[in-house]
């Protein structure tokens, strides 16, 4: 049923729908369960200060017809921010990395890795381990309010340059708070270890430069 969880294991399951909702930013064709995701659920808690503007909210997966569908409202935080593509990121935004193989056993990501980044706007960009921006393309849309904004996308795995997905997928997905100027905030469903055991060459250790930081999410065939 529909409602919220919360996060108990950095392992998901996503549900094969037999009508894929329809991305439009509107929540409720959703059937799925929606995990909750706030300072005291998420795995990591990214603090880059400038206001500490953090934005809780939800999320859910879904498949249907070969393809991977997100949804995701952040609660409690404006829709801010008006940088163009590539630095969305520095919006409020969300970020979801998917590595089609679930091959994520490396801190550089595989070919058929990606971190999407939507922000409120409907903007989207790609990036891999953190740098240079890559064509991953993707359906979205989005619906904003005074204090919360919703988010859906869908992908195949051609969009990860791959013929299919497996299984299993390597899966996150973070929540973020930006104003536009900078990026305040990250709160990120799954992060598998700290420095020194596995960290990205600039010393931080965050699934957008680590693939290693990855959480699984398995289809439910």
């Amino acid at each position: 049923p529909a409602g919220w969880q919360p996060i108990a294991l950095p392992k998901l399951t996503i549900p094969t729908l037999d009508l894929a909702p329809v991305i439009d930013g509107e929540l409720p064709d959703w059937p799925t369960c929606f995990v909750t995701l706030d300072q005291m659920s998420a795995g990591l808690v990214r603090d880059l200060g400038v206001g500490r503007k953090y934005a809780p909210g939800r999320f859910s997966l879904a498949s249907a017809g070969g393809r991977l569908y997100v949804a995701a409202e952040l609660l409690s935080v404006a829709p801010l921010g008006d940088q163009p593509v590539p630095d969305i990121y520095l919006n409020s935004a969300i970020s979801v990395y998917v590595d089609a193989s679930g091959d994520c056993d490396t801190a550089r990501y595989d070919p058929d890795a990606a971190q999407i980044v939507v922000d409120h706007a409907n903007r989207t960009a790609a990036f891999q381990s953190g740098t240079g921006i890559i064509d991953v393309p993707v359906d979205s849309a989005s619906k904003v309010g005074a204090s919360t904004f919703t988010i859906e996308m869908s992908l195949g795995p051609e969009s990860l340059a791959s013929t299919s997905f497996a299984d299993t997928i390597g899966f996150d997905i973070g929540l973020v708070g930006g104003d536009g100027e900078v990026m305040t905030s990250e709160l990120v469903w799954f992060q598998a270890c700290a420095p020194p055991d596995c960290e990205c060459v600039n010393g931080q250790s965050a699934p957008f430069c680590d693939s290693r930081q990855f959480g699984t999410a398995t289809f439910a065939r």
